[in-house]
């Protein structure tokens, strides 16, 4: 994006991931509560972390997205059972949080270009 702004996907990207963020922590019906937590968990983590590479590749970015994903839950998943403190809604939260700060990352990036 010329002119140093920041684009409109990162920004719906992070807001998306606060959004349903909640939608899964709120208690919804189980099949919408399924879809939020599957993109929270997997999907908008991955999203925002490849966002922040410079993969073009169309294909190589959607298999990227998935496995960043599935990656970046292992490792906190991980990390909360080892240290004894897991809870699905810290995982929600965590990845959360974690989408949320790519997201800055890449609109940081975005701002100075």
């Amino acid at each position: 994006m010329s002119g140093g702004g920041v684009s409109r996907t990162t920004v719906v990207l992070g807001l998306a991931a606060v959004a349903l963020s909640l939608v899964t922590l709120a208690g919804v019906p189980t099949p919408l509560q399924t879809v939020a937590a599957i993109a929270v968990l997997v999907l908008f983590p991955g999203q925002a972390l490849v966002r922040l590479t410079q993969v073009t590749d169309p294909a190589l970015g959607a298999l990227l997205v998935l496995a960043l994903g599935l990656a970046t839950l292992t490792a906190v998943s991980t990390a909360m059972f080892y240290l004894a403190v897991w809870s699905w809604q810290a995982c929600v939260v965590t990845m959360g949080v974690i989408t949320i700060l790519a997201c800055l990352a890449r609109a940081r990036q975005e701002a100075a270009s």
